[in-house]
């Protein structure tokens, strides 16, 4: 299955090479309906928009999810059905509030900082930044977009 995934997004970013790249902006730059609720956990995107995942398909559409740990599980089993192409996965880099490619985050495991969702993945752009944050806040690991594969996602839901 994982490889499927790999080869779906890697299929989607050369197919939908004229989308719009998200990279640097903030959830209010996206235009996003204000009501809309996360397809995982069934809240309120706008209440967490510092903590918010995206997929964006190759028809430009986007769909916010709650956190970086539903966003992956999203993207591992319900976004793989759609057939818009997944495009990129985007992350809300905790310390600026900014997007970022999610294929290139720096994802601190086991703080004390919980999401919506509990335990969670915490992303950063800069590798310096997760060390911070990690001391900061008891976190354990810091972890690349490799280790997000769905056992390990799973694995975090359970905690």
């Amino acid at each position: 299955m994982r490889i499927v995934a790999i080869w779906l997004l890697a299929f989607s970013i050369i197919l939908g090479a004229s989308v719009d790249n998200l990279i640097g902006k903030v959830y209010e730059d996206l235009g996003l309906k204000p009501d809309l609720i996360c397809p995982i956990k069934n809240v309120s995107i706008q209440k967490h928009k510092d903590w918010l995942g995206y997929i964006q398909y190759n028809d430009s559409s986007i769909d916010p999810v709650s956190s970086p740990k539903y966003a992956f599980n999203f993207f591992h089993t319900d976004a793989l059905k759609n057939f818009r192409g997944i495009f990129k996965l985007y992350m809300t880099d905790f310390k600026t509030g900014r997007l970022i490619d999610a294929s290139e985050a720096y994802y601190v495991f086991g703080s004390r900082i919980m999401s919506v969702g509990g335990d969670d993945i915490i992303p950063f752009a800069k590798e310096e930044d997760a060390k911070e944050f990690l001391e900061a806040n008891g976190g354990k690991k810091i972890y690349r977009f490799d280790r997000m594969d769905k056992n390990f996602i799973g694995y975090l839901d359970m905690r």
